[in-house]
Parts: C-alpha cells; sequence; structure tokens
C-alpha cells in the first residue's frame, strides 16, 4: 500500500507541479491585468508593488480573483488545466511507444551484421558511382555557372 502510495507520487509530480507553476503564473498575470486597470498612466510606477504582493500572496489574490470572478484568471486557470492533462498524456503516450519490443530495441530497429550492411549500402563501383554522378549532372546548369564565373 505504501509503495503504491509513493509510486503514484513520484509518478504525479511533475504534472502537479506545473499546474502549481501554471496556477501561480495565472495569479501574477491576472493581478498584473488589474493593477493595469486601475492605474492606467502610473501603472509603471506602482508595478513592482503591485508584482511584490502578488508574488509573496498568491493564495491570498488567487482566492480574491477567484471569489471576484476574474475572467482572466478563470480562463488562463482553465487553460493551465488543460494544457497539464494534455501533457500527462502525451508523455504516457510516448512512455507506451518508446517501450521495448522481444528484441530488446525500441520499435522495429534491428542490429544488422557487417555482410548485411556491405550488400545493402555499398554494392555500387566507384566507376558505376562516377558514371552515376555524371550522368546527374546537368550539363545547361554548368555551362551557365561557368559563364557567370567568367563574367566576373
Amino acid at each position: 500500500m505504501k509503495d503504491k502510495l509513493l509510486n503514484s507520487v513520484k509518478v504525479s509530480w511533475p504534472y502537479l507541479l506545473t499546474l502549481i507553476i501554471g496556477l501561480y503564473l495565472a495569479e501574477i498575470l491576472a493581478g498584473s491585468v488589474m493593477a493595469l486597470s486601475h492605474y492606467k498612466l502610473t501603472f509603471a510606477d506602482h508595478m513592482p508593488t503591485v508584482l511584490k504582493q502578488l508574488a509573496l500572496h498568491p493564495w491570498h489574490y488567487y482566492n480574491l480573483y477567484l471569489g471576484q470572478k476574474n475572467p482572466v484568471l478563470i480562463i488562463v486557470s482553465i487553460a493551465v488545466v488543460l494544457y497539464t492533462i494534455y501533457f500527462a498524456l502525451k508523455r504516457n503516450s510516448k512512455h507506451k511507444a518508446w517501450e521495448k519490443a522481444d528484441t530488446d530495441t525500441h520499435g522495429s530497429a534491428t542490429w544488422g551484421n557487417v555482410k548485411d550492411l556491405l550488400t545493402q549500402y555499398f554494392t555500387i563501383s566507384s566507376k558505376d558511382l562516377s558514371s552515376q554522378f555524371n550522368e546527374s549532372l546537368n550539363s545547361d546548369v554548368i555551362k551557365q555557372l561557368q559563364d557567370k564565373g567568367e563574367q566576373k
């Protein structure tokens, strides 16, 4: 029982941390918007004090703005929760995709031997390689480049 609880805490701590940080930033954003709407042109004079209060007392201001049904806080908080859920589901699906197959490799990758590599990738002789390269060159393009080089 204790192991299950410890394991679930280990698995869920990144998501809880993401959620807490996101909601903390949502509270600071909502407070900044509220301060901007309240102080308008003198916003820059009051901003350090406002940010200090928001950073030092996040729980108080989060509950205050939530009680006031502040739309900025509510929208950003919902976005943070949805992002955290998406992040958790995406990470879980990626983790399952990376589980090892019975060949001790990820996915369908297998190790090749020297003979397989040589027959698969190094079958072109040097003569064939040079003739294929020369055939792939477009003589009109080469001539234009040479003419351009002579003009300079």
